[in-house]
Order: C-alpha cells, then sequence, then structure tokens
C-alpha cells in the first residue's frame, strides 16, 4: 500500500489565512476558492455560503476570521475538493460516497507512482487554534500555525473522466463534483472514490472520512495528527515517522528517535510513500485511526 501525503485547503495563497482548529478540537478545513482568473475561463465550484461547518455558513466563519484583513474576502464559490464531510454540503445523493479529484501535472505525478486502487490519501492542511468570542471567530493570539492531518481516503476506485464525457456515463451523485462539472477545462482528470471500508491488524476503518480533532496530548501516547517539528517555527518542517520517510531525510531539526525531518515546503501538492509492510509501519497507521477517528 501507498501512502500519499495529499495537501488541501487554504494556504497562503489559496484563501490567504489558515483554516482554524475549533474550540471543540474539530478541524475545519476551507476548501480552497475558485479564483477571477479560473471564473474568467468558466470555472464553477460551490458557493461558500452554500457550505456549512455545525450550521454555519462558511462565508461567515471567513470573514470573522479575516476580521484583520483590509480587503474584504473576495471569493464566492470552492472547490470542493476533497468531499469527506456528508454534512458539509446538502442535499446529498442517497448513494453518495466520499471522493477526491485530481488533474494536470499533479494527477501525473500520481500516475507516475503507480498511485490507484488500494492506497490510502493522508489529507494535510494549514490550521491554527479559534476561539469563538462574542459571537465572532477569532484566532487565538499568538497560536502557532501548524500544518495537520485532517482526513483520510482509502482509494476504492479510480475513475478517468474525459473532456467530453457524456454525463450519463458518470453517476448521478457525482455530477456536483467539481471534477465533473469543470472536466470541459482540465486534463488528465480523475476522481479517486473511497472504498467501502480497509482493515488494519484487525481494526476495521471507514473508507474515507475526517479525524475527530486535534488534541496535542495525544502526541504523548501515540500517533499524532501534528506534522510540524514541535520545536519548529515553519510550519513545512515536519517530523515524519522514520518508516514511512527512510530515505527522504531532508533537514535539520530536531526529532525524537522515532521520527525524521522532512521539509514540506514549496507548492508540491503530493508525496507518495511505499508503506513498508512491518509491524511497525502498520502499528503506527492503526494507532492513528484508533486515537483520531
Amino acid at each position: 500500500m501507498k501512502i500519499i501525503l495529499s495537501r488541501k485547503g487554504f494556504d497562503s495563497t489559496a484563501g490567504g489565512i489558515p483554516s482554524p482548529i475549533m474550540p471543540d478540537r474539530k478541524l475545519l478545513s476551507l476548501p480552497i476558492p475558485v479564483t477571477e482568473s479560473q471564473r474568467a475561463r468558466r470555472e464553477q465550484g460551490i458557493r461558500y455560503q452554500d457550505l456549512e461547518f455545525d450550521g454555519q455558513p462558511l462565508d461567515e466563519i471567513i470573514r470573522q476570521l479575516r476580521f484583520r484583513c483590509r480587503d474584504p474576502f473576495p471569493y464566492e464559490e470552492a472547490h470542493l475538493d476533497p468531499d469527506l464531510d456528508p454534512g458539509r454540503f446538502a442535499p446529498r445523493e442517497p448513494d453518495w460516497k466520499r471522493s477526491f479529484g485530481q488533474q494536470g501535472g499533479a494527477q501525473t505525478y500520481l500516475t507516475n507512482r503507480g498511485v490507484g486502487v488500494g492506497d490510502l490519501f493522508l489529507f494535510f492542511g494549514w490550521f491554527k487554534r479559534a476561539s469563538h468570542e462574542n459571537g465572532q471567530w477569532r484566532y487565538v493570539p499568538r497560536a502557532k500555525d501548524l500544518h495537520l492531518i485532517l482526513g483520510w481516503l482509502h482509494v476504492g476506485e479510480a475513475c478517468p473522466i474525459a473532456r467530453d464525457q457524456d454525463p450519463t456515463d458518470i453517476p448521478a451523485w457525482l455530477h456536483y463534483h467539481p471534477h465533473v462539472v469543470n472536466r470541459g477545462l482540465y486534463t488528465n482528470n480523475t476522481i479517486y472514490i473511497a472504498s467501502k471500508g480497509f482493515r488494519l491488524n484487525g481494526l476495521s476503518v471507514e473508507g474515507a472520512g475526517t479525524f475527530q480533532g486535534f488534541n496535542p496530548s495525544v502526541a504523548r501516547r501515540g500517533p499524532s495528527l501534528q506534522l510540524t517539528a514541535p520545536s519548529e517555527r515553519l510550519r513545512s518542517h515536519w517530523c515524519l515517522p522514520n518508516w514511512l520517510c527512510q530515505g527522504h531525510i531532508e533537514g535539520r531539526w530536531l526529532c525524537d528517535g522515532n521520527h525524521l525531518p522532512f521539509n514540506s515546503g514549496g507548492r508540491r501538492q503530493e508525496f507518495v510513500f511505499d508503506m513498508p509492510e512491518t509491524r511497525e509501519a502498520t502499528d503506527w497507521l492503526k494507532g492513528l485511526f484508533e486515537s483520531h477517528v
């Protein structure tokens, strides 16, 4: 099985603010916007006001978190991908499944690395603690910027989507998906659909979902959602399990004895690793799901 660490949600150029770690430790990954240049070529998304988190529209949450920004948030529509939370958007088709799309050069990279059925995407993003004060969402002062694992998708099916593909050849529950709606604009376009589930050393895991929340104390008891090295200021400076990134050591910062430094800086969207068939690797992955699902 391959493990793919896949960058998702707002970043410094797409959205411009971190996704919030809510007071109850839930992770709200803010989907990237459809930009003006993308709209000019008729790319479409879903309006932020039609996406929800715990009953509140995302456009309101974003506006409140950006209260220190001089300019209003200029985007109306989101690229909802990956789509992992059934409550984020309604109505859903009865046979809706969690999914994730990729296209262009990023999909070429996945193809060249042999990513397909049976492999596991672990999605990560830029997060920062937030609080809810006087009815307004605010970032916690001096809270650290972190890269956190927010969810997963175990590939059950990889569906190439052609530019001229007839809609009747695409499942009806996928017709809302940005990689279907915009198929005429995308090249090398593929949608990965979650499996029904998989097993890790006796543990049954759903085919896809979001992790329940970020608790820093869990790191002392088992695998953490935090990728950023605890001692580092830059969120792109990671500590990864040594079995995962052996041979990919990139950095000089300190990690504990079971981890190695890895630099995730730059605009690369995915990092593909071959999971070794060892008890150490299986136990780490199993512990991640036991601790956070």
